[in-house]
């Protein structure tokens, strides 16, 4: 199994998926030269993911591909599908159980200016507004500021009041949070604490690894991965920040690998 990211935010649904299927083997490639995908072209991340996808095929027998990134999902799964003869599996927001948990009938949906800019997006939004009060918020820096808290470097409450600022000032702010980025599970505490009510936090992380555990069990196969290995597309000075969490996940192959 192979899961990409551009950053570590797809280590979250990594963490849902070893909840479910704990003796899993597989690939967690870190893109962080393509940092963050938010920021890129659809045209950019169609392409990355089709040629991570080759790349990794001709080197590893996988079997099956997790999209642990939102914007990558929502903008190329439909294709990738159609390029490739393995499953692939995206992280798509979901707001059908954000409308039925929702006390004051108002919804915060977060994530990354691409992601929201997005066709598969713009229609789930336009499904609900019409009985629903929907805020949404699109922003590329809170990616960026999960990705300090994991290489556990300081980060300021007020650059997150900042994003949330037009949240915070409602008379009735969201009860219920859509997390519509796979880093963004990582400040759930941060968020909730800039909040004056308690926040109902959801995301697809569940559903992806339902699917997953699905798959396996559906097909019950050897698996073709028989170590746990850790690829990053590009080395930095603060590399070596990310160590930590990768000891939790029992990565016994950390290396680079050419995405050109």
């Amino acid at each position: 199994m192979l899961i990409f990211d551009s950053g570590i935010g797809g280590i979250s649904i990594l963490e849902n998926i070893k909840k479910n299927i704990p003796n899993i083997n597989y690939i967690y490639l870190l893109d962080n030269e393509g940092f963050p995908y938010g920021e890129k072209k659809e045209s950019f991340i169609i392409e990355r993911s089709i040629k991570i996808i080759n790349i990794i095929k001709k080197i590893y027998p996988i079997k099956l591909v997790v999209i642990a990134c939102n914007t990558a999902s929502t903008i190329s799964l439909t294709i990738l599908k159609k390029a490739f003869n393995i499953p692939i599996i995206g992280v798509l927001p979901l707001l059908d159980k954000a409308t039925k948990v929702t006390k004051n009938n108002n919804i915060g949906f977060i994530a990354t200016k691409a992601t929201v800019k997005s066709l598969y997006i713009k229609k789930i939004i336009a499904k609900y507004t019409h009985h629903q009060n929907i805020q949404i918020i699109a922003t590329n820096q809170l990616a960026k500021i999960a990705e300090k808290k994991i290489k556990k470097l300081s980060i300021s409450s007020l650059e997150l009041k900042k994003i949330f600022h037009s949240w915070i000032i409602l008379s009735e702010q969201p009860d219920t949070i859509y997390l519509g980025c796979t880093h963004f599970s990582f400040l759930k505490n941060e968020i909730q604490n800039i909040f004056y009510q308690p926040i109902i936090f959801l995301d697809s992380h569940e559903n992806v690894s339902k699917i997953v555990q699905k798959h396996f069990l559906k097909n019950k196969k050897k698996q073709n991965i028989k170590k746990n290995i850790f690829l990053y597309s590009k080395y930095n000075k603060e590399f070596h920040k990310l160590f930590w969490i990768l000891k939790k996940y029992q990565f016994s192959c950390i290396k680079e690998i050419n995405l050109n």
